[in-house]
């Protein structure tokens, strides 16, 4: 009979072993599957994070240095890890075709004047990306999105202006642009301010407007302030040094980075725990596996002299034990696949605070049962070979004058 075959017998025999042997694989293969998805999930939020949290070095050019230029902004783009760039910059121009709000009577130039401030992305680095100011209604000013101006609203009912009406402004050279009104926001301390602010210094006057609007009125637009954004945060000190190399002493770096170490704090404590666990787990189930196979071997000593006895050759003996633990291990990795999430779902609820704002996306993937296989197996084949040590190093005599009866 062939030593599949005998396995298959063996097991169906000793049922209560099998049991036994196939709860404890099924216990330490769902824990070593719940510790992986908990480890990829913590992986793959780390780096939605990385992406979406907004991790930037913010360049402000100092007094008296040359502006940013846009070549040098393409430079900055090119720079490894960097995302996106969003270019900042104020001007302070005529309005051609409404009138500014003041309550100041002065008849200085200043009170004449609006302020333009133009951006990239205004979701970003603005008033508005940090709830100072409210969009009333309209869209903002994005990336790829509508280009126009978005106006406060105290300054929109003093000129009866609405969404779609086109303002005009202009600067001191005699250029004018006209700007599609795309937005309305509010701010709400228009009514807080001083009676004796100039115009261009008053929030109702302020205009919002994209880069490429503010480059027809303009000969050479430059900025003073830029945001880069990049995708590694862990690499942002590497950031701001390529950034000091490239420009100098002409700007100061701040970076802003706070909110993805503030969220990444939990997920290096899972990680941590995870991985201790893990090591746990892998220790406990070589040790507990080869205890459980090495009491059984004891007890199947006269099998395996009577088997030699027969003219059976180790490596028949071997493979048999070999492959009832295999089936048993097979059997064990079904069922982790079933109970592998539920496992993961508990160990999540345990190690996660309920108002963290990381959230895992906790689910079943390929790779994860592929780890879990490996690690299981090794877990199986070392318990396997560890119970089979003293026979393999005995001498078939040996075994044969041990049998009794």
């Amino acid at each position: 009979m062939k030593f599949h075959q005998l396995a298959f017998r063996y097991l169906y025999r000793k049922k209560s072993k099998t049991c036994i042997l196939l709860l404890v694989l099924l216990f330490i293969n769902s824990m070593i599957l719940g510790s992986y998805m908990i480890l990829r999930a913590t992986e793959d939020s780390r780096m939605t994070m990385q992406e979406k949290m907004g991790s930037k070095a913010v360049l402000e050019v100092k007094e008296s240095n040359p502006i940013l230029t846009e070549n040098e902004i393409n430079t900055l783009r090119e720079l490894e890890g960097v995302i996106y760039v969003n270019r900042l910059t104020s001007s302070a121009v005529y309005p051609a075709n409404f009138n500014p709000v003041t309550s100041s009577d002065s008849e200085e130039e200043n009170n004449c004047k609006v302020t333009l401030l133009s951006y990239d992305d205004l979701e970003r680095d603005s008033a508005f990306g940090d709830i100072r100011y409210r969009l009333l209604k309209g869209n903002m000013i994005t990336d790829g999105s509508e280009k126009g101006a978005v106006i406060n609203y105290v300054l929109a009912e003093a000129n009866g202006l609405e969404i779609g009406d086109e303002i005009k402004v202009g600067s001191e050279t005699g250029s004018v642009i006209g700007v599609k009104i795309i937005g309305i926001f509010t701010a709400g301390s228009e009514r807080n301010q001083m009676d004796t602010l100039p115009a261009v210094n008053r929030i109702e006057n302020q205009i919002f407007i994209d880069n490429e609007s503010l480059e027809g009125l303009f000969d050479n637009v430059g900025y003073r302030k830029v945001a880069v954004y990049t995708k590694n945060p862990d690499r942002i000190d590497v950031l701001v040094q390529e950034l000091e190399d490239f420009l100098g002493d002409r700007v100061q770096i701040t970076t802003a980075d706070m909110l993805y170490r503030r969220l990444e704090a939990p997920l290096n404590r899972i990680v941590r725990v995870m991985k201790l666990m893990r090591i746990f787990t892998l220790a406990a189930g070589v040790t507990i596996t080869s205890l459980l196979l090495c009491m059984w071997m004891r007890s199947r000593k006269r099998e395996v002299a009577v088997f030699i006895s027969m003219g059976k050759r180790k490596t028949d003996l071997l493979g048999q034990v070999f492959m009832e633990t295999a089936v048993i291990f097979c059997l064990s990795v079904f069922g982790a696949c079933v109970t592998g999430s539920k496992v993961a779902g508990m160990l999540k609820k345990l190690l996660m605070e309920e108002n963290t704002a990381v959230l895992l996306s906790v689910s079943l993937q390929a790779r994860d049962i592929a780890a879990m296989f490996f690690a299981g197996g090794c877990i199986a084949v070392m318990a396997v070979c560890i119970s089979l040590l003293p026979i393999l190093r005995t001498n078939p005599k040996d075994i044969l004058s041990k049998m009794e009866g």
